[in-house]
């Protein structure tokens, strides 16, 4: 008996290690409140949640890592997603409001009001300038300026509430449905309504899923009722009716497009996934997805495929499944688990759980098991800090599982006046005659033909490192296009595009620093003409708006005086910051680098308005014969400093007059003494003290002088 237990547990050790090794899984905790979205940064760099703890959290998009919380929201967080440059992320809240927020950084750009309601919906157009956006139970989709955060159109014609939104592929077509049934099509650039379809003729039927192929030609539709509902495919030039896809036995509640367009897949509330040819509408296969033992059906109200189409995740209330989509075969079921989401390489899948024990408070990242991974690409830059003027850095190309690949077609698009191209060196296990000499175009365009031997894919992910170096101050997007395919020429996946911003240090000044004295430079040189090192923006004059952009670089802790007063000459005081940022809002500046600069003014504004009155130490101290003495201000006062000896002789008295509530810390603020008494002489060696007087305020501190 004691060997046959032995053996058991050693079977079930064995099990569970086998089952960590195929599906091993990162646990991401930290949200006090249920998670009720999250989203992937098109690079994969970065996964957001939001919850209903009303805060928006930021993750390391491979290993988990928490990076920042964002807090503002007054309500639960019900959706988030990233632009498609992944430079801005929006978040809907309960509480009506959509906030963009800078999604390197984490900080808030505009806050967007102007619905009634709890925000639902919310999506970005292909190019990322114009975010759409739907409430609850207000029956309006609003379209946002994502550069200005101007509500530049509302869309009234549902009487309903509004159940999906989606941008065509060339983003000149949006598409609406409702839970009365009817769809709209909208030029989202003039915000008029260009098309209207009715679903069915059938009472209580509610738009589920609108979801447009691949060309855009087609807009393919799903709906619900109390009965049977087919699939129904729409020409978007002219609103016809061109295909009616029938089978499902009950209502549709999802749809997806494979990511080559030649599939089309729908959901249904008989727990059947059903696939289809997205051109002809011919059914290829039906699964029973989501039935239970004791036969009962649940709907199926998501479907998502991986990035090369191999898999696809389906979900109900109860649970989540992946599928293998050339054989048709159950990978896995993730009980309890949903709102799934797979990462941009196709390595791993993102849900929210365990909603099956009523604890939403954490995301498992489950890593896909090898057969059903992407040939997946991505860029990755040396450093994620800001660059000085000639310092060089290098951009990674990584393909990751690239067993079959053979070869490569690869460009890189940069800002020729902002960064150089300096050199390139091939990948791990990637010979120097793998390569074709790469094209360098004066636009900035960079491309490589690269021919590899399939096998050689087993080895690292990196293809090619390629070496920049900085040359001018002006924030930059690296964008990569790729196409790979097999040694028979076949591709492998379609062309894709990712991005990654660098931004060089704005040392202005040439000291090798960027701090506050880069922003007092500019100031400094306020209103003089030509292109000089204070000319940011090289407009041939220096005035706020490149003060702006200098704030934009800075890190918002260089902000707090006890960073920076002891070591700076000089430094802005409360009325210059006031100054600045009244001059930065009345030209409303909105491009992202100005929007993090007139943010890091109001954070600057801030550490320079102190919350109560106090005596700073003096500096140097121990010193000889002169000193500084700073001090911060609650509220305007009359302000003196007593110097006495240790017997309590006033030996010196400053008369500073009225001040207005600030912080006094750097030299050409604080009080300053110069070692003298009242009649001139320099004073002994040895402990004296000072004493701040302001309004009713009193302390006294301690300083040495040594000789």
């Amino acid at each position: 008996m004691k060997i046959i237990l032995i053996l058991f547990v050693l079977l079930t050790i064995f099990s569970l290690n086998t089952f960590a090794e195929d599906w091993s899984y990162i646990t991401l905790e930290g949200h006090e409140g249920d998670i009720g979205t999250i989203a992937y940064r098109p690079d994969g760099a970065t996964l957001a949640s939001g919850g209903s703890d009303a805060t928006v959290r930021l993750w390391d998009g491979t290993t988990g890592e928490h990076k920042a919380t964002l807090m503002g929201h007054t309500g639960p967080i019900m959706k988030v997603v990233f632009s498609p440059d992944g430079l801005i992320l929006a978040s809907g809240s309960w509480d009506g409001t959509i906030r963009l927020w800078d999604a390197m950084t984490g900080e808030h750009r505009v806050t967007l009001t102007g619905h009634t309601d709890a925000i639902l919906r919310i999506v970005f157009s292909p190019d990322g300038t114009i975010l759409a956006s739907a409430g609850s139970r207000d029956q309006t989709i609003h379209l946002w300026d994502v550069e200005t955060g101007e509500n530049k159109h509302t869309l009234t014609e549902h009487k309903d509430r509004i159940r999906d939104i989606v941008f065509s592929p060339d983003g000149l077509k949006l598409a609406t449905g409702s839970g009365a049934g009817i769809i709209h099509l909208w030029d989202p650039i003039t915000g008029t309504l260009q098309k209207t379809i009715i679903e069915d003729v059938r009472s209580f039927m509610s738009i589920n899923d609108v979801e447009f192929s691949s060309d855009g030609q087609t807009l393919a539709s799903g709906a619900g009722g109390l009965g049977p509902s087919d699939v129904h495919l729409w020409d978007v030039g002219t609103g016809n009716l061109k295909k009616r896809l029938t089978g499902h036995s009950w209502f549709i509640a999802s749809l997806a497009f494979s990511p080559d367009g030649r599939t089309l897949v729908s959901g249904s509330g008989d727990s059947t996934i059903r696939f289809w040819d997205a051109k002809t509408g011919t059914h290829k296969r039906t699964i029973i997805a989501h039935r239970e033992k004791d036969g009962s059906d649940t709907s199926i109200s998501h479907l998502a495929f991986s990035p090369n189409g191999r898999a696809l995740v389906s979900e109900t209330f109860l649970d989540m499944r992946l599928w293998d989509t050339v054989t048709g075969e159950h990978q896995k079921t993730f009980r309890g688990y949903g709102d799934a989401i797979f990462s941009p390489d196709g390595r791993t899948l993102a849900s929210v759980g365990d909603s099956w024990t009523k604890d939403d408070r954490f995301i498992k990242l489950w890593q896909l098991p090898s057969a059903l991974r992407t040939t997946s690409i991505r860029m990755t830059s040396s450093t994620d800090s800001a660059l000085s003027i000639g310092e060089q850095f290098i951009i990674n190309i990584n393909i990751a599982d690239r067993r079959d690949t053979q070869n490569y077609q690869l460009a890189v698009e940069y800002d020729n006046e902002t960064f150089h191209y300096v050199s390139h060196s091939p990948g791990d296990d990637l010979s120097d005659d793998a390569f074709i000499s790469p094209k360098v175009s004066p636009s900035g365009l960079l491309s490589f033909d690269i021919t590899s031997p399939a096998e050689i894919g087993t080895g690292k992910d990196t293809v090619v490192e390629i070496t920049f170096q900085v040359i001018a101050r002006s924030p930059s997007i690296f964008t990569l296009s790729a196409t790979l395919s097999d040694a028979n020429g076949q591709p492998l996946s379609t062309a894709m595009k990712s991005g990654r911003v660098v931004e060089p240090l704005l040392d202005v000044n040439g000291d090798g620093s960027v701090n506050i004295l880069d922003l007092s430079f500019v100031a400094s040189h306020f209103g003089e003409t030509g292109h000089t090192d204070a000319d940011i923006n090289k407009d041939g004059v220096i005035d706020i708006r490149d003060l702006v952009l200098v704030a934009g670089g800075l890190d918002v802790e260089t902000a707090a005086p006890s960073k920076w007063y002891r070591d700076l000459a000089v430094g802005p005081t409360k009325t210059d910051v006031e100054q600045w940022i009244t001059e930065a809002q009345q030209l409303k500046l909105t491009d992202p680098t100005s929007q993090r600069g007139i943010l890091f003014l109001e954070y600057l504004l801030a550490s320079l308005t102190p919350k109560e009155t106090a005596l700073l130490p003096n500096y140097p101290n121990p010193f000889n014969p002169e000193t500084w003495i700073p001090y911060q201000l609650a509220r305007s006062a009359d302000v003196t400093i007593s110097i006495y000896t240790i017997d309590g002789t006033v030996i010196r008295t400053l008369n500073l007059g009225h001040k207005p509530s600030g912080v006094y810390q750097d030299k050409t603020v604080a009080a300053y003494w110069n070692g003298r008494n009242e009649v001139g002489e320099f004073v002994a060696s040895g402990v004296y003290f000072y004493t701040l007087t302001a309004g009713k305020f009193k302390s006294t501190r301690k300083m040495l002088i040594l000789k």
